[in-house]
């Protein structure tokens, strides 16, 4: 960690319990160990897209779309992308314990939120009660609905469970690696030298398809790709392992619920 990035988690963490700290950040914020902070954290993706570790699951955040982490959750951020811009909003919600808002979530941006978000963030780097307590409520009043407004907005795109078992790891990370690939499980194991029948089992004892985390793995790529916005739609799908377009609309729609050219109109 640099001191730059002691810095910036020293100075959320030493902010009054009465601030909201607002902070723009880009690669300085990202990539950090694991850590936590003693208030929620919101993020919204100015650019770029997000991968949220939070114990055994990892979840992905879409360019301009907001990462609810509840306080004291430990996480780990990175991104995949060539360029990587986060608003991001700390402040203390005073939820109880059995709250839903305690929970990680993903909520899509629609134009009332970005609008919100905006003017929060054009206030002060620091919203504090005892100077600006309109502000200061307005805020922490937006953010404490924020579940309720974007309901219908919420990202149907799944978590994934990252498996126990370190022999599987490798493969994973072969499989991220290689998604412009034909991969089966046959091919997969062949690299590893397992049988197509004992990779099979790996998978299940780790509660994850071989076909369902490919596909995961491919959209999320793509949705990385669409961000960078320097490749067509078809470009890259192909680049992700769709030999042809209406292959790669099936599946995106079957994971997102949108078709690419929707997601990405209202992204």
């Amino acid at each position: 960690m640099t001191a730059d990035q002691q810095n910036y988690i020293a100075s959320i963490d030493s902010s009054a319990s009465d601030e909201i700290y607002i902070k723009k950040t880009m690669k300085e914020g990202i990539n950090l160990p694991p850590h936590s902070h003693n208030k929620h954290q919101i993020i919204f993706t100015l650019s770029g897209t997000l991968h949220i570790q939070i114990g055994t699951m990892s979840y992905f955040v879409p360019e301009r779309h907001i990462a609810w982490i509840p306080e004291k959750v430990e996480h780990k951020l990175s991104s995949n992308n060539q360029k990587i811009a986060l608003q991001m909003f700390h402040c203390n919600m005073h939820l109880k314990k059995n709250d839903p808002r305690q929970q990680f979530a993903v909520y899509n941006a629609d134009p009332l939120i970005l609008a919100n978000l905006k003017f929060i963030s054009s206030a002060s780097n620091i919203i504090s009660k005892r100077s600006n307590e309109d502000m200061y409520y307005y805020a922490t009043s937006f953010f404490r609905l924020l579940s309720t407004i974007s309901t219908s907005y919420t990202l149907p795109l799944k978590a994934l469970v990252l498996p126990d078992d370190q022999r599987l790891r490798p493969v994973l990370d072969f499989i991220n690696r290689h998604l412009q690939e034909d991969l089966t499980v046959e091919s997969v194991a062949r690299e590893f030298g397992f049988s197509e029948r004992n990779l099979s089992r790996l998978f299940l004892k780790s509660d994850i398809r071989f076909n369902s985390y490919l596909n995961y793995q491919r959209i999320t790529r793509a949705i990385e790709l669409f961000a960078d916005g320097n490749k067509t739609m078809q470009e890259i799908a192909y680049e992700v392992g769709y030999n042809t377009p209406n292959n790669f609309n099936r599946v995106f729609k079957k994971i997102t619920g949108k078709t690419p050219s929707h997601f990405c109109a209202n992204a």
